[in-house]
């Protein structure tokens, strides 16, 4: 009996242990059994789920698992052991070890999501190959290859046969296309030869130049005649000068105006401002030569003439309530991205310092606009609690900071670094969203894709240059020491550390930060500045430690609360606290360029050494940890050609109307009468500041001069000892008339006249008139001058022999000694629009009237 009531037990015991959670009562005992087997459950769903969220990382992250992941970290020992690895493989290479190597991190890399980073790389060189053609190609045919490429990597990846080579070749195909096909969208039918016209046009743009002058673009511009009304397909851009009030966007408007071509770069490697003008449909230039009539007041504009009204009040509004102060001006430039009110003190002090990043709304701005917003926007919502239960409020706060970095878009002026900003920052926001990591460099990249899709020039501009030369490098360098200045997690901390040690130890740590920021930020956009202005900032550093706090946590908040205080008329306080931090970023700017006077400029120097820097800068940024050597032979050759190069002995510039030379005692020479964007190009191409005109303006004894012309003795330039290759000088002849002209080219070696020169010239290098117009300006090397042998030994010129759609169709010489059509107006002397008249600052037209 006590048998069967035991068996009975056990059968019950087990029927409860079948039970998971139950509590059996057993002699008045709670039974284990339960427990034991609930937990088992446990632990096999705990492992169940860690297996389950293992799994999606590895998809999420899309990681090979034939490599293991190389950690991007650098540190002492990882330097000192790279640089013995690179010794020991100089000196005894191993090909097939290192191919094997490389074949394995670039297929980490590609896994990894790095491939787009390449794909982007590969349809920027599409682009650039194309811009750097001698000669325009022929529009079918770059479209043939890039239709057939497409349609064969469409039939490849169809059958599941698509390679990485091809794809690359397709990304370049697609560049090289759609540079060609933005080029063919923006052919028009500029102005040939400079009138005078009475114009009447919609006021589309409106730059402030100068106090009551405006630089004001028109568009859908009819030409007034008493034959009748001819409508221009291109838009104009005037200078008007003596305006009480600026021109109202979307007015229409009638003037009297002097209308000239668009002219190209006054020097070689110089600002090309017929190039912009091409890309931004602008077909004529020049200046008022009456007061505008309001003919059609503002009724209705478009979207974005809406938002250059609401740029234009709002920066007049700033303005007012500071008084026009060089505060005010700086607060402006920050905040609705217009430059125009800057002294050029002012923006020269920031370019010396280093800060002249701070002037262009870019990753910074945009950064610190879209995570206060987030901040302010997860704070504000935070305090529902129903709200914060329910767990949305960084969807919400995603939204509003995306909203925020919109607005701010078109308030900054939609520059191409803004819109590299804002298309990251949206990526970013967006990633959040949808709850993905965003990888900073697939933002880059794509951002990179997007803008030179739909305007492939930007890739010659600076401001594209710079900016992504910039991030690419930020980004890398944060790939490496990112585990240092976050932090080892796994690292024991000291708890009984005081807080003043936090403190220092935080403080020390970010301002560190700083300045190894703005080292590698300049250190990467250093050659592309020092190729397209030639000059540098060599305390750069130190400027942006100055400043870069104040900018970060007090200008820029105070500014963003103001902007947002604006409807409320309360913007006042928070203008004033930003005009003091400004007053202390300008006294430190000066102060930092007042240490780098005369450090600053640097001259001409090789064009291709820098290309072969900033490509050695790409390869060191991309490429993985253990093959970033593979950019010391571009660095090394780079050096080399700097090293081997020298600056040009004499520069030709705006069609001989401005020469740059060294006379007898070394120094630098300049034909300028006074200050121009063309002397200032010069000065500039020389290694000199502008402040310096008035030392290295020609002097009278320079130059032999009279009715009929000037010549002018060139020596070449002093060499690193202070000697001269030959101390024979060069003659340059300038005739005015033609009777003399056949003398000095009998006598002179170098001939330079607005006129045509005979065929039968003996001079070694003539350029005349038809030189001008089919190769603009020019740089000229001397050789050493040997008795009987050349002089002229290399001459560059600013364009080739075939000009490009973007280049100016007619020469500048042919702009001199024009009769304007009125008999009550004579325009003499009236140069070609050059580059300072796309600024139009100090007005344009340098004539004289009858």
């Amino acid at each position: 009996m006590r048998e069967g009531q035991s068996s009975s037990g056990k059968t019950q015991s087990g029927g409860c242990a079948s039970r998971i959670g139950e509590l059996c009562l057993e002699e008045d005992k709670f039974s284990s059994v339960p427990f034991e087997a609930d937990a088992g459950l446990r632990e096999r769903v705990t492992q169940q789920r860690t297996k389950t969220q293992t799994n999606a990382k590895n998809t999420h992250s899309n990681a090979n698992t034939n490599f293991t992941e190389e950690k991007q970290r650098l540190g002492f020992l990882e330097v000192k052991l790279g640089l013995l690895r690179l010794l020991r493989f100089i000196l005894r290479p191993d090909w097939p070890a290192v191919m094997t190597y490389a074949r394995s991190a670039l297929v980490q890399d590609w896994n990894r999501g790095q491939g787009l980073l390449w794909y982007a790389l590969c349809h920027l060189a599409g682009v650039l190959v194309y811009f750097s053609l001698p000669a325009e190609p022929y529009s079918v045919l770059s479209g043939i290859p890039f239709i057939l490429l497409l349609l064969f990597a469409f039939r490849c990846w169809s059958f599941g046969r698509l390679t990485v080579g091809l794809t690359a070749l397709l990304f370049f195909a697609a560049g090289f296309f759609l540079a060609d096909l933005r080029v063919e969208h923006a052919r028009g039918d500029p102005l040939e030869r400079p009138v005078t016209r009475k114009v009447e046009g919609v006021v589309t743009g409106v730059k402030h130049s100068g106090k009551g002058a405006y630089s004001v673009i028109f568009a859908d511009v009819n030409a007034l005649s008493q034959k009748g009304t001819t409508p221009l397909s291109y838009r104009i851009r005037l200078s008007i000068k003596g305006m009480k009030e600026p021109p109202v966007m979307g007015n229409r408007m009638q003037l009297k105006a002097r209308l000239l071509p668009p002219g190209g770069a006054v020097r070689p490697g110089g600002y090309d401002f017929a190039r912009t003008a091409f890309f931004s449909g602008i077909g004529a230039v020049g200046y008022a030569l009456s007061k505008p009539v309001v003919v059609v007041r503002l009724e209705g504009t478009s979207f974005l003439q809406e938002v250059e009204r609401v740029r234009s009040g709002i920066a007049q509004r700033i303005r007012r309530v500071l008084d026009n102060s060089p505060e005010s001006a700086f607060a402006v430039a920050l905040l609705v991205g217009k430059r125009d009110y800057l002294a050029a003190a002012d923006k020269d002090a920031l370019r010396n310092a280093g800060l002249a990043h701070v002037l262009a709304i870019s990753g910074m701005h945009m950064g610190l606009v879209t995570s206060l917003v987030f901040l302010g926007a997860r704070l504000i919502l935070s305090l529902s609690q129903s709200l914060a239960l329910k767990g949305h409020i960084h969807v919400y706060a995603s939204v509003a900071a995306l909203i925020a970095a919109t607005v701010y878009l078109g308030l900054s002026g939609a520059s191409v670094a803004t819109q590299r900003a804002f298309l990251m920052a949206a990526m970013i926001l967006c990633a959040g969203l949808i709850g993905r990591r965003a990888f900073s460099l697939r933002g880059l990249a794509l951002a990179c894709l997007v803008l030179l899709s739909l305007r492939p020039e930007e890739l010659l501009a600076p401001g594209f240059q710079m900016s992504f030369i910039a991030v690419l490098a930020l980004l890398s360098a944060y790939t490496l020491g990112k585990d240092w200045f976050v932090g080892n997690r796994n690292r024991p901390r000291r708890r009984n550390a005081s807080w003043f040690h936090r403190v220092i130890r935080i403080g020390s740590k970010w301002v560190l930060a700083c300045a190894l920021t703005s080292l590698i930020a300049g250190a990467a956009t250093g050659p592309v500045a020092a190729m397209h202005f030639e000059q540098v900032a060599p305390y750069g550093v130190l400027g942006n430690i100055l400043a870069m706090p104040l900018v970060t946590f007090v200008v820029m908040p105070l500014g963003l609360l103001s902007l947002l205080a604006i409807p409320f008329g309360a913007d006042a306080f928070f203008l004033q606290g930003m005009e003091a931090g400004l007053a202390l970023v300008l006294k430190a700017a000066y102060w930092v360029s007042s240490l780098s006077e005369g450090l600053t400029s640097l001259g001409v120097a090789s064009a291709p050494g820098y290309l072969l820097m900033i490509f050695a800068i790409v390869v060191l940024c991309v490429m993985p940890l253990r093959l970033k050597w593979l950019s010391l032979p571009a660095f090394t050759v780079s050096v080399l050609m700097f090293a081997g190069g020298s600056a040009p002995d004499l520069m030709i510039a705006d069609a001989g109307k401005h020469i740059a030379y060294y006379g007898a005692d070394g120094r630098f020479r300049l034909t300028s009468s006074r200050m121009s964007f063309a002397a200032d190009s010069l000065l500039r191409a020389g290694g000199i500041s502008a402040g310096a005109f008035k030392q290295h303006k020609v002097r009278a004894s320079d130059r032999s001069c009279d009715d009929r012309g000037c010549v002018i003795e060139i020596f070449p330039q002093l060499s690193s000892e202070g000697g001269r290759i030959s101390s024979e000088p060069v003659l340059l002849a300038q005739p005015k008339v033609a009777d003399v002209l056949e003398v000095d080219c009998r006598l002179a070696t170098i001939v330079i006249t607005q006129a045509q020169a005979p065929p039968a010239c003996r001079a070694e290098l003539v350029i005349d008139q038809k030189m001008f117009g089919e190769h603009g300006s020019a740089y000229v090397w001397l050789s050493a001058g040997v008795e009987g042998g050349e002089r002229i030994k290399k001459v560059r010129w600013a364009y080739h022999a075939q000009r490009r759609p973007w280049n100016p169709k007619l020469p500048q010489a042919t702009n001199d000694l024009i009769a304007a059509e009125e008999r009550n107006h004579l325009a003499l002397n009236a140069d070609a629009a050059r580059a300072e008249d796309a600024s139009f600052v100090g007005g344009v037209g340098r004539f004289q009237r009858d």
